[in-house]
């Protein structure tokens, strides 16, 4: 039985997908079948990793020793577990097992989820013997690694599937006929895009047409809740969602951060979106949300000048222009259908 072991760190941006490709590693096995054995070293951040995928929980940093017990530990693992494959989904503790994996001949790949390959990927491609991108454009910024490279399907959540509409409204208990907004700040910056929709809406003279479904974050999400009762809106408020299969189907427009899980979530449901790329992640955000807007699928604001004045103004112009909301979502679905090539599990058998 062959082993894979699958790192990953850094922001549930690297976790989730390495999450969701070990699930359909385990899925194309079958029930009760002899898949591969999955190891997977994370940080002790993110401990929803089950266990049935061998979770390793290293607990390190970014100084001088801790880099040092990093390397230690990273040999240790791979010369002890002796895994077939090493798969990296980003993050610096990446680094020295993909490097160490690659030196003792081992198949060495790596995930990367957004179009700018972050530092830890950059240094990293020229020890793979495979890389997997999600966006077209990826190629350019890893142009000496061409033969490498594979655009591969995002590993979304096995939930993520299309609810029809009547059924997803239903289950927040909205009514049909009203438009639906989907609000998702993101694990980082939401307090920034939560004040300003907030306000964006109180000025709203479109306030009885609209429900909101509010991904808020854990910090904001009661004074969110707040707000929303002292204004006469539909509105479910959560600090973190698990079924957002029913959030998107049941969304006319995403108004949305723009990390790369997001970015492909919406996507998947064909949704127009209006996206705020996280200022502090570099050019990430901003490159991701990119994708969708310079195709006319989204229309990207910079934070900066993402006020509430001219976010009311885009939710008046949704709201009212039927044929722009379906000329976005034709161009979302294309761009997402460019994207279902091989997926990463198909990617490890070549």
């Amino acid at each position: 039985m062959r082993t894979i072991m699958v790192v990953a760190s850094g922001s549930g941006g690297h976790v989730f997908p390495a999450i969701s490709f070990c699930g359909e590693l385990k899925e194309k096995a079958g029930a009760g079948a002899e898949g591969p054995g999955i190891v997977f070293v994370t940080t002790p951040d993110f401990d929803m990793v089950g266990p049935e995928f061998n979770p390793v929980f290293l607990k390190v940093d970014k100084s001088a020793m801790g880099i040092i017990r990093l390397i230690i530990a990273a040999f240790k693992f791979i010369f002890s577990v002796k895994p077939d494959i090493v798969f990296g989904f980003g993050g610096y503790i990446s680094v020295p097992f993909l490097v160490l994996a690659k030196i003792a001949g081992k198949k060495t790949l790596f995930h990367e989820q957004n179009v700018v390959p972050g530092k830890a990927n950059r240094f990293l491609a020229a020890w793979v013997d495979k890389i997997a991108i999600s966006f077209p454009g990826t190629e350019k910024y890893l142009k000496r690694h061409s033969k490498k490279i594979y655009l591969t399907r995002y590993p979304l959540r096995k939930n993520m599937r299309v609810v029809p509409k009547d059924e997803a409204l239903r289950f927040f208990g909205f009514e049909e006929g009203l438009f639906t907004v989907l609000v998702v700040g993101g694990s980082q910056g939401a307090a920034r895009l939560n004040n300003v929709f907030i306000e964006a809406i109180k000025a709203s003279k479109n306030l009885s047409r609209l429900q909101i479904v509010h991904l808020a974050g854990r910090v904001n999400a009661p004074s969110v809740r707040e707000a929303y009762a002292g204004l006469n809106v539909k509105s479910k408020v959560f600090d973190f969602f698990t079924d957002m299969e029913y959030a998107y189907s049941a969304a006319d427009l995403a108004v949305s951060r723009s990390g790369a899980g997001c970015v492909m979530e919406i996507m998947r449901f064909s949704l127009p979106s209006i996206l705020v790329p996280y200022p502090f992640a570099g050019a990430h955000q901003a490159q991701n949300a990119r994708v969708l807007a310079d195709k006319g699928g989204a229309i990207m604001v910079e934070d900066n000048k993402l006020t509430p004045a001219l976010l009311n103004g885009l939710l008046d112009i949704f709201i009212d222009d039927q044929i722009r909301r379906k000329a976005m979502t034709s161009i979302v679905s294309s761009l997402y259908s460019s994207t279902q090539n091989l997926t990463l599990s198909e990617l490890v058998k070549l």
